[in-house]
């Protein structure tokens, strides 16, 4: 038991530290300097979000949530309701479900958005004029809705870290 626990909190803090360190750059880094770039803004992003990235995050959130409920659930015993109603359980499953709703988001949310982006992206760059208004419109709306849950994801991951890291100490 304690080399599975050993390997599922392995794969759980370094999907973690890809996952959260990626997110935490784009928020803090990555969006607010994309914005500077004015018309090359598009390009870079594109160049930046391009395979294999999205799979990259996609299997670190999802590996980082799946070990995380595996060791939630050998910590509480089996979800025991003793354990899921004491302090330590409380903070931590609270820490747990903010993290999930930041993987939901991103592969509900954010991957189809970055989806229709790059395939706008590639229509405009297959018609080779200068971009159709609709067209850009509809990449400025979208790009603000990736940035906003970008920036949720990286609130939220920070307090699911805060969480996980007290939680022996409440």
């Amino acid at each position: 038991m304690k080399l599975y626990m050993a390997i599922l909190r392995l794969i759980h803090i370094f999907g973690a530290t890809f996952w959260v360190g990626v997110v935490w750059y784009n928020a803090l880094f990555g969006l607010p300097r994309a914005k500077l770039l004015g018309a090359d803004r598009g390009r870079i992003m594109q160049t930046m979000t391009a395979p294999p990235f999205p799979q990259y995050m996609t299997a670190a959130s999802w590996a980082t949530a799946l070990s995380g409920i595996l060791m939630y659930w050998n910590r509480s015993g089996g979800f025991s309701a003793a354990w899921l109603t004491s302090p330590a359980g409380i903070v931590l499953g609270a820490a747990g479900v903010l993290g999930l709703l930041v993987v939901l988001e991103g592969f509900f949310v954010q991957r189809p958005i970055g989806m229709r982006m790059a395939e706008l992206g590639r229509q405009a760059a297959a018609s080779g004029g200068s971009p159709n208004p609709a067209v850009m419109q509809e990449m400025q709306a979208l790009s603000g809705r990736l940035e906003r849950a970008t920036y949720r994801g990286a609130y939220l991951l920070a307090l699911a870290a805060i969480g996980m890291a007290i939680f022996r100490h409440v």
